[in-house]
């Protein structure tokens, strides 16, 4: 057995283990801000989906088992984010769940989509800040580099085009681009497609 195959035996034997234990590779804390710096640090950037996946349910964020966030992405506090089945969480996607953050079922997030939960009021004396929940419908598509700012829902079956800048809520099945969003035209309701993330590696 040459160096590399031992170093890929070695490596696939730890995923082993986290799969089969994840609390021995993420302690159970009550500090929200060590857990994010555990899984922007650490978590995001494990090559093994499986093993990526049992550790952010283990930081507590609630996705299902169907679903996939990609490498590199950014989470802020874990345990208010809910994704549902068959979603696709494209890489360097920031994941924002200081408001609540919740996707529903079948939803593509593309690559270095911003969701932004909170914010600072711009004329306040103490700079205040305020959280604001984002809710993304079931059969959503939101594209590359978008941004979905606090207290906005993205309607079942909207599409939001790339580098949109969506400050508003999106009704259901429409597709809106632009900074700021705005609508374009309506989408068909005929989705017939199910999300599946491949390959199984990344």
């Amino acid at each position: 057995m040459n160096e590399s195959e031992g170093l890929l035996r070695a490596l696939l034997s730890k995923a082993s283990t986290a799969l089969r234990n994840p609390r021995a590779f993420l302690p159970n804390v009550d500090d929200a801000l060590f857990v994010d710096y555990l899984l922007n640090t650490f978590v995001n950037k494990i090559p093994l989906p499986q093993v990526r996946m049992a550790l952010y349910r283990q930081a507590g964020l609630n996705v299902d088992v169907t679903s996939n966030i990609m490498m590199y992405c950014f989470v802020l506090e874990a345990r208010n984010i809910t994704i549902g089945p068959n979603c696709i969480i494209g890489p360097f996607t920031t994941l924002d769940g200081r408001g609540t953050l919740t996707i529903g079922r079948n939803v593509n997030v593309a690559g270095q989509v911003l969701t932004i939960g909170g914010h600072h009021l711009v004329d306040s004396p103490t700079a205040e800040g305020l959280v604001g929940k984002v809710v993304i419908e079931d059969n959503a598509w939101i594209g590359m580099r978008a941004t979905i700012l606090p207290d906005v829902t993205i309607g079942e079956g909207a599409y939001v085009a790339a580098a949109a800048l969506v400050n508003r809520d999106v009704p259901p099945y429409t597709l809106v681009g632009g900074v700021p969003a705005k609508k374009i035209r309506d989408r068909s309701r005929d989705i017939a497609y199910t999300l599946h993330h491949l390959p199984p590696w990344i």
